[in-house]
């Protein structure tokens, strides 16, 4: 079994991006702080902070909201009221990272991996089994992508605060 680490350190207080996925295996409910967690190294949180994002967890931590849109199993209609309740709950100009076809599908967007908009950023999910990650040069495009949208973090030599 694998143990999963508690949060630690502080969380996004002024979020630079809110990050979507679906849902996390390792927990049987839905705990706010460990939805694209860093831990397991190989979970999709952990593949999307140190792999595609290149970050250090703790960084990554205090830089992105993080959000599923399940818990348990995936269930679409219960995908789109999720959606809607994050629209709701973090207004516009904030960047969103749709992350995977069936999150883009639940807010009411195609998939168009590695494309943005005025607001969404959408990427393959992290979780390993998508594809699209293995062609050359995606982890540099994906955070070509999250630094136009402003969604990537900058660490402030002075201070422990995080700007976009």
């Amino acid at each position: 079994m694998t143990t999963v680490r508690q949060p630690r350190g502080p969380i996004a207080k002024r979020p630079i991006a809110l990050l979507v996925g679906e849902l996390n295996p390792y927990q049987q409910a839905e705990i706010e702080h460990y939805a694209l967690y860093p831990y397991p190294e190989r979970s999709a949180g952990g593949r999307l902070c140190r792999v595609i994002l290149g970050l250090d967890p703790h960084l990554y931590l205090r830089a992105y909201a993080r959000h599923n849109l399940c818990s348990g199993k995936w269930s679409a209609p219960a995908a789109r009221l999720a959606a809607a309740g994050l629209l709701e709950r973090y207004p516009e100009p904030l960047p969103i990272v749709l992350l995977g076809a069936r999150v883009a599908t639940a807010f009411g967007y195609p998939f168009q991996p590695f494309t943005r908009d005025l607001r969404y950023v959408h990427l393959p999910h992290p979780s390993g089994l998508s594809r699209l990650w293995n062609e050359s040069g995606t982890f540099e495009r994906a955070r070509a992508l999250m630094r136009e949208a402003g969604a990537m973090p900058v660490a402030v030599a002075s201070s422990t605060e995080v700007s976009p």
